[in-house]
C-alpha cells in the first residue's frame, strides 16, 4: 500500500440504517396541487402532526433546519430547494413525500425519530378524520452503492487494476481498443439504431464533467475506446451523455463498501457511476444517458436524493419530455425483508397478539418508497435495480442466500443479481427474488477474488475508472478497472432493456421477457423453474472480451 493510502480507506465502528432525527411522511392528497403550493402543504401537515406530538415533547421542524445541516461543509452543499415531492401523477389522488427534522424538546435523545414515528402511528385514524391520510411514515433510510454513518451495502469487492493486454496497432493511427460486452443468447433482438430514442437515467455516484474531459486527455488513456466515447458524447452536447453533478445536497459522512473478504470497509468510489454508465454505453451505443449524482464519493446517500431524482423523472414522463425511460439503480436501501424486524424492534421479539401491529409498522416503514416505484412503472418507466451483494457469508456456510434488497425486491422493478463468467452464481450474490414476486434476472457481474475465468484472468467486470489511484494505492495506468458486484450486472440488463423499449416494447412486456424463460416444461401447471435456481433468477448470458 502506498503512503497515504490508509487515509482513504477504513472500517466503521458502528453500522446505521437511517439518518438520525430525520423522517419522511407520505400523504395521499384529494387532488393534484399546484407546484408552488407544496411548501405550504408541508407546513400545514407539520402543524397537524405537531399538535399530536406536543404532549410527548416532540416537534417536527422544516427539513434542513437542524441536525447535520447545521454543520459546516466544504465544499458547501447545494441548497435544499424542496422539502416536499409530488408523485403518482397517474392517480386521481396523488401522493406527496415530505421530509422533516425531528427534535425532542426536553431530553437529549440520540435519535427521537423512532419515538415520533410510534406516536404518529397510533393516531392514523384521528389524522384521517382531519383529512390527513398518511400512507407511510419512514426513517430517512440510507441509500448505498450501499466516519459516522455507515450502512451495509456497496460493491462486493473494491476496484482493482484490470489486466494490461495489448493488441497490435493497425497502421500508424493506433485505433482505440479495450473491453466489450456481448450477448450469447439467441433471440435477443437488439435495436439496429442502437436504442437512440431511449433515455437511461443512472442514479449513482458521479464525477464532474470537467474531470472526465481532462482524464480523456491523459496520454495513457488516449486509446481507451470507452472513455473516449463518453468524453466525445459529453463534448458534443445534444443530451447523448449528461452529468447532473451538484443538483442535490449530499452528506459525505455516509459511507459504504467491502474489502476483499466481504467485510465492511469503506473507500472512495466516485467512479462507480461512471463505470456503470460506460457499460450501458457499450451495450446501447446511441441511447441517451443521464448520470445523476444521488450518492456521494463514498457511495452513500439517503432517501432525499432518491425521491428528488425519481419524482423529477416521473414528472418528465407525465409531461411528455421523456417518452421511453430506463432507470438504472446500482444501489440498495433498507435492510433485507428478513432482517428488517430485528433492526427496527429493539427487543427483537414481540408477543403473538401484537403480530398484526408489528406487520403494520413494518409496512409503513417502506410503503412510501414502494409507491414511488409503482408510480414510475405506471407511467411506463422500466426500473432496473441491483439485488445486493450480502450473501458471501451464507454461501461459505452452505446456507440459503439473502433475499434481494429494496428497491430490487419490489414487484414493479427488475431485480438483477450476479453470475460469474461461467454463468455460476457469484459467491456474494443475493437471490434475485422473494416469492410472491415472479422472479428476477442474473447476468455477468464477476466473482470474489481468486476466481479465474477461462482465460485465467480475474473473474470481474471491466469498465471505466479515471481516479489517479485505486483504493489500496496502486496507480491507475490504463483507465480500466476490475470490479465485481450486482451493481455491474445491473447496467448490462439496463442496456438490453433500452434496446427492447426502443423497438416499441412496453415496460411490462420487457420485464416479463427478461424474468421468464418463455418455455413450457413437461406439462407442469405451476410454471417453469428459474434457470439459476439458487438465485431465483433467469439467466441472460453476457461476456466481456478485449479487442478493437
Amino acid at each position: 500500500m502506498t503512503p497515504g493510502a490508509a487515509d482513504l480507506i477504513g472500517r466503521p465502528t458502528e453500522l446505521f440504517y437511517w439518518i438520525r432525527g430525520e423522517m419522511v411522511v407520505v400523504v395521499q392528497l384529494p387532488r393534484r396541487p399546484a407546484e408552488d403550493a407544496l411548501e405550504l402543504l408541508a407546513e400545514q401537515v407539520r402543524s397537524q402532526l405537531n399538535a399530536l406530538l406536543a404532549p410527548h415533547h416532540l416537534v417536527l421542524e422544516p427539513y434542513g433546519s437542524g441536525g447535520r445541516w447545521q454543520e459546516e461543509a466544504s465544499p458547501p452543499r447545494p441548497p435544499i430547494r424542496q422539502r416536499a415531492f409530488l408523485f403518482g401523477y397517474h392517480r386521481q389522488q396523488p401522493l406527496v413525500a415530505i421530509f422533516y427534522q425531528v427534535r425532542h424538546l426536553e431530553q437529549a435523545l440520540i435519535d427521537p425519530m423512532p419515538l415520533a414515528l410510534a406516536y404518529l402511528q397510533v393516531h392514523l385514524e384521528e389524522l384521517a378524520e382531519r383529512g390527513i391520510r398518511l400512507v407511510s411514515i419512514m426513517p430517512n433510510w440510507l441509500v448505498t452503492a450501499a466516519p459516522f454513518y455507515y450502512s451495509v451495502g456497496g460493491p462486493a469487492l473494491p476496484p482493482r487494476p484490470a489486466p494490461r493486454l495489448e493488441l497490435p496497432a493497425i497502421g500508424a493511427s493506433e485505433p482505440p481498443l479495450g473491453w466489450h460486452i456481448s450477448f450469447l443468447d439467441q433471440g435477443l433482438l437488439l435495436d439496429p439504431e442502437g436504442a437512440g430514442n431511449v433515455l437511461v437515467a443512472v442514479l449513482d455516484t458521479a464525477v464532474e464533467a470537467e474531470r472526465l474531459l481532462l482524464a480523456a486527455e491523459r496520454p495513457e488513456f488516449r486509446r481507451h475506446w470507452l472513455l473516449q466515447r463518453l468524453a466525445a458524447d459529453l463534448r458534443n452536447g445534444g443530451g447523448l451523455f449528461q452529468i447532473e453533478y451538484d443538483r442535490y445536497p449530499l452528506w459525505e459522512a455516509v459511507r459504504t463498501g467491502r474489502d476483499r473478504y466481504g467485510e465492511a470497509f469503506y473507500y472512495p468510489m466516485p467512479d462507480h457511476g461512471l463505470f456503470v454508465a460506460g457499460l450501458i454505453r457499450d451495450i446501447a451505443p446511441q441511447a441517451r444517458i443521464r448520470l445523476i449524482r444521488v450518492l456521494n464519493d463514498y457511495g452513500g446517500g439517503d432517501l432525499y436524493g432518491l425521491f428528488a431524482a425519481l419524482t423529477g423523472l416521473e414528472k418528465e414522463l407525465f409531461t411528455g419530455a421523456i417518452r421511453r425511460l430506463v432507470v438504472n439503480l446500482s444501489l440498495t436501501t433498507l435492510p433485507d425483508v428478513r432482517r428488517l424486524p430485528y433492526v427496527w424492534f429493539d427487543d427483537r421479539r414481540w408477543p403473538s397478539r401484537g403480530l398484526a401491529s408489528a406487520m403494520s409498522v413494518l409496512a409503513l416503514l417502506e410503503d412510501g418508497l414502494r409507491l414511488l416505484f409503482d408510480s414510475l412503472y405506471a407511467q411506463g418507466a422500466l426500473l432496473v435495480a441491483a439485488a445486493g451483494n450480502d450473501s458471501w457469508s451464507e454461501t461459505r456456510q452452505g446456507k440459503r442466500r439473502r433475499p434481494p434488497r429494496a428497491p430490487a425486491r419490489y414487484a414493479t422493478v427488475v431485480s438483477v443479481t450476479s453470475v460469474n463468467s461461467r454463468f455460476e452464481p457469484s459467491q456474494f450474490a443475493n437471490a434475485a427474488a422473494m416469492p410472491p414476486v415472479n422472479g428476477g434476472v442474473a447476468t455477468f457481474g464477476g466473482d470474489v477474488e481468486g476466481v479465474r475465468d477461462s482465460n485465467d484472468l480475474p473473474d470481474a467486470v471491466r469498465g471505466v475508472y479515471i481516479s489517479p489511484a485505486f483504493p489500496t494505492g496502486e496507480p491507475n495506468a490504463t483507465g480500466w478497472a476490475d470490479w465485481s458486484g450486482s451493481s455491474f450486472a445491473t447496467p448490462i440488463v439496463s442496456g438490453l432493456a433500452a434496446h427492447l423499449l426502443a423497438q416499441g416494447w412496453s415496460a411490462a412486456n420487457t420485464m416479463l421477457r427478461m424474468t421468464s424463460t418463455g418455455e413450457w416444461h413437461g406439462g407442469l401447471l405451476y410454471g417453469s423453474p428459474p434457470e439459476v435456481p439458487a438465485l431465483l433468477a433467469n439467466l441472460i448470458r453476457a461476456r466481456q472480451r478485449f479487442g478493437l
